[in-house]
């Protein structure tokens, strides 16, 4: 029998695949759609299009730019509730502009990975039109050219590569270590942003750029007694009131999702691209220790009996990381498979029967209690990216049986 299958078949008996929502967990491609597609469609009708700070506007700023991205990569499994047709249009009408310009630029870009996708999904010429024979408002339109959807993100990453600051350290407290990626956040912000260009326009200066800031904020922000991150260098001599050091969830959440989406965009053959991986699976075996007996991660990854609520934004990503690093054979199956079903569980225990994901942390930067019924877009973007690589492993697993093979 294949060994995947045998493997899968050790936790039916112990897993109760019906979550108190009336959703099933199972790994389940009809299952996993269900949730998904309905959690996305709840989002979709109950964006928070208000209330947004200036520096994160709607639909450009960095927390539904990692809604729409994680969208694009869903739509691209399942469009059949045709989320695609309603980011294309937002896309459109917001003429595919990245964030304003902000404090943080790394937040910018967040949205650019939905508009990449969109290119990816029709690729065209950057130059459509030979001779300018006529003026109307068509060629007008055509002029904009093949690469419409990706020149202001270019323009921005040049322009953040020209006047990145060059500062000696990535200390938050200094005013110009803002617009570097001084807090773990930004890796998931902007480094997939960076790699994925490098590879539409050709330019490497955006990868070599994304690989020399990616280190030095590991290097910074990077605990490897602990295996984990620290949000930024304010919380270095911080402490919980058990007295373990503070590592936020979502916040490490970001960086595991962020290698896996920057591996996802850069080459088999690139140099230091061991050195994610090896990163990678450094910090899932630490995560995977502080799961809670009933799938979850908390707001506080070593002080879980003060912030005793579960977390689904960071549960939502350290669920993606599990199932992605287990399907590229990144992670054993064997040693990972367990916690990634559970983590999948707990995801889906956590959506309300409308669709609504319950437990996301509002907007911040450290550990806090919350309630069932806090929402955020980021969270059911982490849904979104783990039920994607749950239905893939689900997927693999149906062509292995129907195929026989050992």
């Amino acid at each position: 029998m294949n060994k995947r299958i045998c493997m899968y078949g050790l936790f039916l008996a112990t897993v109760p695949w019906q979550a108190a929502s009336g959703y099933s967990s199972e790994i389940d491609t009809g299952a996993i759609r269900r949730v998904v597609n309905d959690a996305i469609g709840w989002q979709i009708a109950h964006m928070p299009t208000q209330g947004r700070a200036v520096w994160n506007p709607p639909y450009t700023g960095w927390a539904d730019g990692v809604f729409m991205g994680a969208i694009a990569d869903w739509a691209g499994y399942d469009n059949s509730r045709n989320f695609k047709a309603w980011y294309e249009k937002i896309a459109e009408q917001k003429r595919w502009e990245v964030g304003h310009r902000s404090l943080n630029p790394a937040n910018d870009v967040a949205v650019s990975l939905m508009y990449g996708k969109i290119w990816l999904d029709s690729p065209r010429e950057k130059y459509t039109v030979k001779r300018v024979d006529r003026w109307d408002h068509r060629m007008v339109l055509d002029l904009y050219g093949g690469w419409s959807p990706l020149i202001p993100t270019i323009e921005r990453l040049d322009y953040q590569m020209k006047y990145y600051p060059r500062t000696e350290n990535l200390l938050f407290e200094i005013p110009q270590n803002q617009e570097r990626w001084s807090w773990c956040d930004a890796l998931y912000m902007a480094a997939p942003t960076y790699a994925l260009f490098s590879n539409i326009t050709g330019n490497p200066r955006y990868r070599e750029f994304m690989n020399r800031e990616f280190w030095l904020t590991v290097e910074t922000l990077y605990d490897r007694e602990e295996r984990l991150f620290y949000r930024d260098t304010r919380f270095f001599h911080k402490r919980e009131p058990n007295g373990a050091k503070v590592f936020w969830g979502r916040g490490n959440g970001w960086v595991v999702a962020a290698i896996a989406r920057v591996l996802n965009f850069l080459p088999e053959d690139y140099p230091d691209r061991d050195r994610y991986v090896r990163l990678f699976r450094e910090m899932m075996s630490r995560i995977v220790s502080l799961q809670d007996e009933n799938g979850y991660w908390h707001t506080s990854l070593l002080d879980r009996e003060t912030y005793t609520s579960p977390e689904t934004s960071a549960t939502g990503f350290f669920t993606y990381a599990l199932w992605w690093g287990i399907n590229r054979g990144i992670l054993s199956e064997r040693e990972y498979l367990p916690a990634a079903v559970k983590a999948w569980k707990a995801m889906v225990a956590a959506v309300h029967p409308d669709g609504k994901l319950g437990y996301v942390q509002p907007i911040g930067d450290a550990p806090q209690n919350i309630s069932a019924d806090k929402n955020e877009v980021y969270g059911t973007a982490a849904l979104a990216l783990a039920g994607l690589e749950a239905a893939r492993y689900a997927e693999e697993r149906m062509t292995a049986r129907k195929s026989g093979t050992r």
